[in-house]
Order: structure tokens, then C-alpha cells, then sequence
């Protein structure tokens, strides 16, 4: 590897907040600037980190019986009350594969970068994905896709319900489900498009009707479609091309038949990076 350290793949400056930043501010941040992840800062000090998973997660809490209960709407409280403590760090001369592990083990997409003790960092799948770019020619030998997609595909129809497919997610620990209609993919749902078919998410108690009604909507009025697909012969660079380029987490395998053979994750590749790199 020409470039194997974190220091030359990391983003930096980081976009931080503090504890007592609202989530309905962290939100924003999150999307306006494309980013996963926000590192949180008390004295200069990382304390913590809240990413956009974990909004996704306390969104669809609100739908719970225990949250009516709560004395603190939503839309009041802050970061600090939700963040992830002690989130993993990384140093900057950590090796790529390393960190590449560290997210596969603990299923994160972003590690913040300390050194002296101070934020200077964080690294994200967005840039392991470029590592993948970048030093997949020193393998010197061709990967592909069918290689490393997931042949065993969870699959839904367009009326299945927003919340029963994120409650499917959790079940089989998957965060996409492709939608097909008389066996032909159709569409594809992720965790993403449940979290921006909410507009009362982080909503105080009194709107949490209007979010169950959105919830059991059908999956078809937020579905990608067409659906970005790839071939299980294609190299696992195209892939990774396609994942950064779109800013898309998961591609559907189709086959020449154009069935569903398989589906490739960044998690896919980034097993590919450990067992290729280290």
C-alpha cells in the first residue's frame, strides 16, 4: 500500500457540535452537509459522537409505547442526552485495513482521528471507499463482485409498510430490502428513505398520530426506483465507484435474466479490504 495510513484518507477539519446542541440543529447539520456522523466536543475534548444512524433510531423510538409516557418532548432535547460516550477513535498512522475492521466488528461508519489527545479527523466509509479506489490496482489481480455480494437477499413487496420494514432491518440486521414485483426488482428501500418519510420526526408527543399514520404508509411512495444495480461479474471497483458517486450504501446484483442474484454492501467491501490489505 502506497497510502495505508488513516492521516492520508481522513476528512479534516470536522464538523463537530457540543452536548448541549438541540438534535433538531444536529439534524440539520447532518443533512445540509452530506455527512454520517458528528463528533461531540465539551473543552475541547471529544466526549462523545451522534451519528445519523442513531437519529434514524431515536425517530422511529418515538413510535414506541414508552415514549408517550415521557416528560421531555423530542423536539427539546440535545445531543448530550443521546450521543454514543467513548466513541472508538483512531489514530492517524493506523493502517486502512485496520480501521476497515474496526468498522466491520462494531458496525459504525465513522471513527473519529485523535492525536496528542485532539480531534484532527474522522474517518468514514465515504473514505475507505476512495482507499478502495486508489489501491485496489497493487492487488495486481481482478475481484468481483459475486465474490464478496450476499446471495441470500431479503426481499419485500411495494405494500409492505414503512415501519414493518424497519422492524424487518432489525430483525435480520440489514439496512436495505429490495422491492419486487411479480419476482422483478421494482425498488429499494433503505434506512434512509424511513428516516426522510418522517417530517414530524423528533415531533413532541402530540404528533406522534401523525407519525404512525405516515409510518404504516406503503413502501412504494418512498422507494428508490429505478434502483441502481450491477452485475455479479463487474469488478468491486465499479461498485465502489457507483457507491461514492451516488452516496448509496448497498447495490442489488442482477443477473443477465435481470433476477436478483445477490446484493453488495459497503460492509462487503470493506471485508474485502481486511482480507486483501492487511
Amino acid at each position: 500500500m502506497i497510502n495505508g495510513m488513516v492521516r492520508s484518507w481522513m476528512s479534516s477539519p470536522v464538523i463537530t457540535v457540543t452536548p448541549e446542541t438541540s438534535l433538531i440543529d444536529a439534524r440539520k447539520l447532518i443533512d445540509e452537509n452530506h455527512i454520517r456522523a458528528l463528533p461531540v466536543m465539551k473543552n475541547d475534548q471529544l466526549v462523545g459522537i451522534i451519528t445519523k444512524r442513531g437519529l434514524l433510531r431515536l425517530d422511529l423510538s418515538a413510535l414506541e409505547n414508552e415514549s408517550w409516557d415521557r416528560d421531555v418532548d423530542l423536539a427539546e432535547e440535545t445531543v448530550g442526552q443521546v450521543m454514543t460516550l467513548k466513541p472508538i477513535t483512531l489514530f492517524p498512522d493506523t493502517l486502512m485495513p485496520k480501521a476497515a475492521r474496526i468498522m466491520l466488528e462494531n458496525k459504525i461508519t465513522a471513527l473519529p482521528v485523535i492525536e496528542d489527545g485532539k480531534l484532527v479527523g474522522i474517518l468514514t466509509n465515504s473514505d475507505l471507499l476512495r482507499f478502495i479506489l486508489a489501491e485496489y490496482p497493487g492487488l495486481k489481480k481482478k475481484i468481483l463482485v459475486k465474490n464478496y455480494m450476499t446471495d441470500e437477499v431479503v426481499t419485500i413487496d411495494e405494500e409492505t409498510t414503512l415501519l414493518e420494514s424497519h422492524r424487518l432491518m432489525g430483525t435480520k440486521r440489514i439496512r436495505s430490502l429490495p422491492v419486487v414485483k411479480e419476482g422483478q426488482l421494482i425498488g429499494l428501500v433503505t434506512r434512509t428513505d424511513l428516516m426522510s418519510s418522517d417530517p414530524s420526526r423528533l415531533a413532541s408527543r402530540q404528533n406522534q398520530e401523525i407519525s404512525l399514520k405516515i409510518l404504516t404508509q406503503p413502501v412504494k411512495k418512498v422507494m428508490t426506483s429505478p434502483v441502481l444495480t450491477i452485475s455479479p461479474d463487474a469488478e468491486l471497483t465499479e461498485a465502489a465507484q457507483i457507491l461514492l458517486d451516488h452516496k448509496i450504501h448497498a447495490l442489488v446484483v442482477l443477473n443477465e435474466q435481470k433476477q436478483i442474484a445477490g446484493i453488495l454492501t459497503e460492509s462487503d467491501l470493506f471485508l474485502m479490504v481486511v482480507q486483501k490489505f492487511y
